[in-house]
């Protein structure tokens, strides 16, 4: 475990991941290939929220320590509110260094303990945290709404959860994304903190 944890951590280094971009405009789109989105959709880590069969899928990168996703976490239930037909869909994207790593392990054994379902309550809580997130806090709030320590933490540290990690990382990487929050909305991608206005353009761009 602690081979694949290091591995994963050297892989997040070498990209230049993570550092949050604060911009006054929206981030340029970028147009990917659809292969890229249809893999991504196909991550068995993916989360998904709002409509089940959204007329629009709108795909979001974070870290829980990524001041630009606490940002956007705070938007999501009014974006999902405004935007009835859209599908939002959640990647854990833990590119911030050791103490992200280990709270992304804990919200995606929560993740297979618990469904999709439940997982919107604890990422939410996540986000209201101060300070850094790791492990331990996130182990705090999961327990919190009603996880089980034990069972949290065999799923944390179990393969599975490693390997769900590698495969967002690895397709993030190909995706270009080099900051958190990024997002996909159809086939453009956006690099970058969006607000609640940017995201709406970008949905209704997507729509045509």
């Amino acid at each position: 475990m602690i081979l694949s944890r290091r591995t994963l951590l050297a892989g997040l280094a070498l990209s230049g991941a993570g550092a949050p971009v604060f911009a006054q405009s929206a981030p340029e789109p970028q147009l990917v290939p659809i292969e890229l989105v249809e893999d991504t959709l196909a991550l068995p880590s993916l989360v998904k929220l709002g409509h089940k069969h959204g007329d629009v899928i709108m795909i979001e990168y974070f870290d829980y320590n990524c001041p630009w996703c606490k940002r956007s976490a705070q938007d999501l239930p009014a974006l999902l509110k405004a935007e009835p037909d859209l599908t939002y869909a959640l990647v854990n994207f833990a590119v911030l260094g050791i103490p992200s790593v280990t709270a992304h392990k804990v919200a995606l054994a929560y993740l297979q303990l618990h469904g999709p379902e439940r997982y919107l309550d604890l990422h939410l809580a996540l986000f209201r945290l101060c300070g850094a997130v790791d492990g331990e806090r996130a182990l705090a709030e999961a327990e919190r709404l009603g996880g089980n320590r034990k069972r949290l933490e065999e799923a944390a540290n179990g393969e599975g959860t490693t390997q769900w990690m590698k495969e967002a990382f690895t397709l993030g990487n190909s995706l270009g994304f080099v900051a958190t929050p990024s997002f996909l909305a159809g086939t453009q991608s956006y690099v970058g903190g969006m607000t609640l206005a940017q995201k709406r353009q970008a949905i209704a761009q997507a729509r045509g």
